[in-house]
């Protein structure tokens, strides 16, 4: 029985990865012992596993990300964005890489991601970083709806002006979205990430929390002026796409 659920955990970590063929070749190959050598010291550690969001290997192909820290500008490249929408990288890669952007950051000390630098209405709603993709791959309400429910919290989050971030951003770099024939939730939400960290690359990343508080509360001002006019006029206020930006 003891065989079989090591090759059970082989075959899971593989099948998590076959989506990239180039990171499965390169960290895997065809046996398992390649596979131990892949995780920067415990391979053994699969989605399924508590301690994958902190402890699963990050940052061994060509997708650049460090779970120390914050995010870079290097990180944020539209030429490494493009990676996330082309499959060319992990799930773990990618929540990791949003973590960061929200204000986790990873304490190697404790094996865990502190809390204490995310935007603040995030962390009241999430004090451990969720995971946004479904890294599981198993889409059962009872496994995925936590992941399907903060994937949805954080496009909420994107004002309308940026939700075609995507299209405006990623296609000179040759993504032209996706077919709906074959579309899957993963790749759904990998583009919803990718456009929400596009997001945060234009309006947010190097601006204090102050100073985005400042800009929010300038914009709900004009609003309510814009409004009050058009009461005025007795004329209908216009319908607005509701946000709930994280800060």
């Amino acid at each position: 029985m003891r065989a079989i659920a090591i090759v059970t955990c082989i075959i899971s970590a593989i099948d998590a990865f076959s989506f990239v063929p180039s990171l499965k070749q390169r960290y895997f190959g065809s046996d398992s012992h390649q596979l131990l050598k892949a995780a920067s010291g415990d391979a053994t550690i699969l989605p399924f596993d508590p301690r994958y969001s902190a402890e699963g290997p990050v940052g061994f192909g060509d997708f650049i990300i460090d779970k120390k820290g914050g995010p870079t500008e290097e990180e944020l490249e539209e030429t490494n964005l493009v990676k996330i929408v082309n499959l060319n990288c992990t799930d773990l890669e990618v929540n990791t890489l949003v973590w960061k952007c929200l204000g986790y950051r990873y304490n190697p000390q404790t094996k865990s991601w502190d809390n204490e630098g995310c935007f603040p209405k995030w962390r009241e709603k999430y004090p451990s970083p969720p995971d946004l993709i479904g890294m599981q791959r198993k889409y059962s309400p009872e496994i995925d709806k936590p992941s399907l429910r903060s994937n949805q919290a954080l496009v909420r989050s994107i004002p309308s002006q940026n939700k075609q971030n995507l299209k405006q951003y990623l296609r000179p770099y040759g993504f032209n979205g996706y077919k709906y024939e074959g579309l899957t939730p993963n790749m759904t939400r990998r583009a919803q990430c990718t456009n929400w960290l596009l997001y945060y690359k234009l309006n947010l990343f190097g601006v204090s929390l102050e100073e985005l508080i400042r800009r929010k509360q300038k914009r709900q001002e004009a609003i309510k002026r814009e409004d009050d006019e058009i009461a005025a006029r007795g004329e209908e206020r216009p319908w607005r796409a509701p946000i709930d930006e994280a800060y």
